[in-house]
């Protein structure tokens, strides 16, 4: 077993990924009794799973498959969740609990309070989900996953994480092992150990293995490549946090009666589907031309927040930044889409780096 896990730190010629991959699925199921696998219904978490699925058939197990429903979510990406966890194999944790979304999309709603008590739901919830929790739980996203992975630290939990879509995700699989030395493993703070499987996979291998083994996938790839989307910008995540609400503007032609659904459940849905894409509204790709510099621009958005706790928020970590147009200019980015959480963290260094290379290159030419 441990000759198994050293020849895949070495990157072993012999094998292509989708045999390294079930061999380090075989060596969880040796290694841990309850194995669980989270899914968002998209490519990379489907291929995931039914590799897992395959070993657990082989030994006649079954397996834990989680999944944080955000209400907010495509329909076509709730079909393909209910059709994965119906496999008889699977014990579905399929959590459906109030917990608040950050909302990039309003200054007025914040947050949708996702299955809130005594609100109008976007649909109704399902019969074989988890309705509720009888105990105090953190009713945010990623402390949610902290709190519950801490509570069962003994099991194994597997992500369908891609490391070739970002140096920074290779890197952190790979930098520090999390389980004995396998370094495609890591360990949370609470304890528990995630386990990347795939990590080493393209884009291509992805669909290949779909395709070869007929996989029912989310439809909504499908509505996307028609429209001409990059593979690299196919998403199917939720509809409305700062990383992924631009792809409000195509809502209304991939799912109409989704859309509608989510207008009436939250404020701002509209605009962000006309201006998602424009480069003011909700963008810092160009500094408006009433403005004579992005500090201008910055201190207009900072002083008209209608919140004064996330201004000052914003003042305090402004404070402390550097002092440059390419750090103001990313400032902006964060406050077009009030993410006074900062949750999608913007390079300033490089920006400013970025920037001196293109002040070098006008001299020279």
């Amino acid at each position: 077993m441990a000759e198994r896990v050293l020849k895949d730190r070495i990157w072993d010629r012999n094998k292509n990924v989708l045999q390294a991959s079930r061999e380090r699925i075989s060596f969880i199921f040796d290694e841990f009794e309850e194995i669980q696998v989270s899914i968002s219904g998209g490519k990379d978490s489907t291929v995931l799973l039914y590799l897992v699925l395959q070993e657990a058939e082989k030994r006649n197990r079954k397996i834990e498959v989680f999944f944080l429903d955000q209400e907010a979510e495509y329909e076509n990406t709730i079909k393909t969740i209910r059709e994965q966890m119906n496999h008889p194999l699977i014990i579905p944790k399929w959590y459906q609990v109030p917990i608040y979304m950050t909302n990039s999309t309003s200054k007025k709603d914040y947050f949708l309070y996702a299955w809130g008590e005594n609100e109008n739901w976007m649909r109704e919830k399902e019969t074989n989900s988890i309705h509720s929790i009888n105990e105090n739980y953190p009713k945010r996203f990623y402390e949610f996953f902290e709190w519950l992975e801490g509570k069962e630290s003994h099991k194994a939990y597997l992500v369908g994480l891609k490391a070739v879509e970002h140096i920074q995700r290779y890197r952190a699989v790979v930098r520090s092992p999390g389980y004995k030395d396998v370094l495609w493993s890591t360990k949370s703070k609470s304890g528990a150990v995630k386990f990347y499987p795939i990590y080493d996979w393209g884009h291509n291998s992805v669909w290949r293995f779909i395709y070869d083994y007929n996989l029912p996938y989310n439809k909504l790839y499908d509505l996307m490549f028609w429209a001409n989307y990059s593979i690299y910008k196919m998403r199917v995540s939720n509809l409305i946090h700062e990383k992924s609400y631009q792809c409000l503007k195509d809502l209304p032609r991939f799912e109409p009666e989704t859309f509608d659904k989510l207008c009436e459940r939250i404020s701002g849905i509209d605009t962000a589907s006309r201006y998602a894409s424009e480069k003011l509204i909700f963008s810092n790709k160009k500094l408006p031309k009433h403005y004579k510099n992005w500090k201008q621009f910055r201190d207009f958005l900072l002083e008209n927040i209608p919140n004064p706790e996330h201004r000052e928020i914003f003042k305090k970590r402004f404070g402390k930044q550097e002092k440059n147009e390419p750090t103001y200019k990313a400032q902006v980015g964060q406050l077009l889409i009030n993410d006074y959480e900062n949750s999608k963290s913007f390079d300033t260094k490089k920006s400013l780096k970025t920037q001196q290379i293109k002040e070098k290159w006008k001299q020279i030419l």
